[in-house]
């Protein structure tokens, strides 16, 4: 059974949250792409913010979040804040129903998160729509949130074997809400 990490291993998780996201925003905003544009690639930012929020989410701090995904609205030309306050909001739902997650087999937390991103997905439409925004194709968005969802095991896995990231125990969790 996994315990309450240590101060630097938690440090060392967060500092490796933020350098992965600062890699994967610079990364999309090489122009790399010299022929015409393939099929969106998954939100990786999305997608291990998820995965560490249900794991250790003393490891993805509501300021990292906000940090990582204002300035991918910023240098990924998106509505300014919008999906930063989306993945703020569903990051928050993952966190507060991780005591139920804590037990719960793999495939439970698979149609929580595939939920979630879905549910990002529509709000982020809706709102455009309401305020008559331009907007991405629908395939487009859906392609992409699909792709999120489907790295999402790839992200549990590489957390928990290479980093060692496991899901905190319902003893830990009980503990931390008590103290």
């Amino acid at each position: 059974m996994a315990s309450t990490p240590s101060p630097r291993r938690l440090w060392t998780w967060r500092s490796l949250y933020i350098g992965l996201g600062l890699g994967v925003i610079f990364f999309r905003i090489l122009p790399l792409e010299t022929g015409t544009p393939g099929l969106p690639g998954p939100d990786i930012i999305l997608g291990v913010t998820l995965a560490w929020v249900v794991r250790q989410p003393a490891a993805v701090p509501l300021w990292a979040i906000v940090f990582l995904f204002l300035l991918s609205d910023f240098l990924l030309q998106r509505p300014l804040g919008l999906w930063t306050l989306l993945a703020l909001l569903g990051s928050e739902a993952l966190r507060n129903r991780r005591a139920g997650l804590a037990e719960a087999p793999f495939l439970v937390e698979m149609a929580m998160v595939s939920g979630i991103v879905l549910m990002m997905i529509v709000a982020e439409r809706v709102i455009l729509w309401v305020l008559m925004t331009d907007q991405p194709s629908l395939g487009l968005v859906l392609m992409e949130g699909l792709a999120t969802i489907v790295i999402y095991p790839l992200v549990v896995l590489v957390s928990k074997f290479l980093l060692r990231m496991d899901k905190l125990p319902l003893v830990d969790l009980e503990a931390g809400l008590r103290g």
